[in-house]
């Protein structure tokens, strides 16, 4: 059978179709009345089944039309386009250059005219001819003063000026039909249009423009793909001027001098940051595609200051970096009170404790600036529970654990350092197990982290703090305080650090300490270590027979 929906054969075959439909359904309907007094009856089933039926019929097709409607519109329109620039060049070529311009204004306005003759009848085919009309006027504009060795225009500024006024025209008309597609080619125009113009203080300053309006749009209209784009192509500008925008024929290589760059960067990530106040407008945007455009514009921001740092500022870079800290620090609290999305207070707090850390690192180095990042571990805790954030607890304990072992396998030991680290570790245990509620924490695995980190660095800063004869005895003491501590907090993992002290203790006297120490030193450990076995043995005994009774 012919599959062409308009043959006679199947003309006929779909019309006999439809009665027999209906006529079945009428027969269900007799049958039915049967067993029930009423019933309802809605067309819209026969109407269904028509239209699947008619959707097989064409189904064939399906294909073929779709390449046919859409496919051909596009090739026609790129074929359209590069004839129109090809004669362009030629006639350019020929020495005609304002009638080359000429020609390319004339053929982007028709081009429009092709649009607005197709847009009652062929939508699709008007909104391809309106592309192609916007990048051909945008091209020749361009082309009248830059990429061109004999331009029309020899004035930079006046061909710059040009520029700017199609994407400020764009930019209205995208606005005003709401056109995401001419928007994110009007973001495109102007990029470029800052990327031309080769000078600091122009190439900045439209990126940080395309930042305001995109945000602006974003707000207006929800729309976060052109968001994503501007972030795209604003940090793409910062890092192409770094480089020596190489596009505009220069070398490739870093800047001598930053000017005042870095102004710009910070501007621009502020602007950007705003998106953390946006009001909740569920119908336009989700939390999390919010949220990614603020990760997004944190790795942009993280990965070109990272770039300045190196480049420019390797020998007085804490100023710049303790900004960055007091202003995410600050915003942070803005945030908490202010947004809508929760963990955007704890995305700010986190990247502001982490440039503080790289400013302590500038003050200090290592291994001294362990002793101020050990306290700042503790400060993040306590800011986590006043957010009442979990997320920033757990990343917190995972750069507390990176930060530790880097430490003790990479620095000489340091008495400060390691009785920070010891102190840190038992203090965040207690802080978490005493705001536990606040937190919602439900797992005991953060907690006990930090108290074995606590256990075995309060033997290692024992082991370099204590003289050699005053190992055991050390560590036997600590056995008591943690003993004493978990009677005073009835808790019992203290007693399970007293124990685990103890046998440690334990272990290093037989070891060591008998064939090393002097024989008075060997008697004192000795009684010592078994005067408080004993008494902890007692202990056990009293208690489990309290138990038992």
């Amino acid at each position: 059978m012919n599959s062409d929906p308009e043959h006679p054969a199947n003309s006929a075959y779909l019309e006999l179709s439809e009665k027999l439909i209906a006529l079945e359904t009428r027969v269900a309907l007799l049958e039915s009345s049967r067993t029930s007094q009423s019933i309802s009856f809605d067309n819209s089933e026969v109407e269904n089944s028509l239209a699947n039926l008619k959707l097989k019929g064409t189904g064939k097709l399906h294909l073929e039309s779709k390449i046919g409607e859409y496919g051909l519109a596009w090739l026609g329109n790129i074929v359209l386009f590069f004839g129109i620039i090809f004669f362009m060049q030629y006639i350019n070529g020929i020495g005609y250059r304002f009638i080359a311009s000429v020609f390319g204004f004339v053929s982007a306005t028709g081009v429009f005219i092709l649009a607005r003759y197709f847009r009652n009848n062929n939508s699709y085919m008007a909104k391809i001819f309106n592309l192609n009309a916007y990048v051909l006027l945008n091209l020749v504009v361009l082309k009248l003063h830059f990429f061109t060795s004999d331009p029309l225009i020899s004035d930079k500024t006046v061909g710059l000026v040009f520029l700017l006024i199609v994407s400020g025209v764009m930019m209205f008309l995208s606005y005003r039909d709401k056109n995401t597609v001419l928007a994110g080619m009007t973001l495109i125009q102007m990029s470029a249009a800052a990327i031309v113009s080769d000078s600091t203080h122009i190439m900045l300053p439209l990126a940080t423009v395309i930042s305001a309006i995109t945000v602006l749009l974003l707000y207006r209209f929800g729309w976060i793909r052109i968001v994503y784009l501007s972030i795209f192509l604003v940090y793409l500008n910062n890092f192409l001027w770094m480089i020596g925008n190489p596009v505009m024929g220069h070398q490739l290589k870093a800047i001598s001098d930053p000017d005042s760059g870095f102004v710009y960067l910070f501007l621009i990530a502020a602007v950007y940051s705003l998106m953390a106040l946006m009001p909740e407008k569920k119908e336009q945007y989700t939390d999390n595609g919010i949220i990614g455009l603020i990760i997004f514009n944190g790795i942009g921001f993280s990965f070109l200051i990272t770039l300045y740092v190196l480049t420019f500022f390797k020998d007085n870079y804490v100023l710049l970096t303790g900004s960055i800290s007091l202003y995410c620090f600050v915003y942070s609290i803005i945030l908490k009170f202010r947004s809508n999305l929760k963990i955007t207070p704890a995305f700010y707090a986190l990247f502001s404790f982490v440039t503080l850390s790289v400013s302590f690192y500038g003050i200090y180095k290592l291994p001294d600036a362990y002793f101020f990042l050990a306290f700042q571990s503790l400060l993040v805790v306590s800011i986590a529970i006043w957010y009442r954030s979990k997320f920033i607890i757990l990343i917190n304990s995972i750069l507390f654990a990176i930060m530790l072992i880097v430490y003790l396998s990479t620095s000489p030991h340091t008495t400060g350092v390691n009785i920070s680290f010891s102190f840190v570790a038992l203090a965040t245990a207690r802080i978490l197990n005493w705001k536990k509620e606040r937190l919602t924490i439900t797992t005991e695995y953060l907690r006990n982290f930090y108290l074995i980190s606590a256990f075995f660095m309060v033997l290692y800063t024992l082991y370099n703090l204590a003289p050699k004869q005053y190992i055991t005895l050390s560590w036997t003491l600590m056995a008591v305080f943690y003993f004493v501590f978990s009677l005073i907090l009835k808790n019992v993992k203290y007693r399970y650090l007293a124990l685990g002290t103890m046998i440690a203790a334990a272990i290093y006297l037989f070891i060591v300490d008998l064939a090393r120490i002097e024989l008075v030193y060997r008697i004192i450990a000795l009684l010592f270590l078994s005067i408080i076995s004993i008494g902890l043995s007692v202990f056990y005994t009293r208690k489990l027979k309290r138990k038992a009774e």
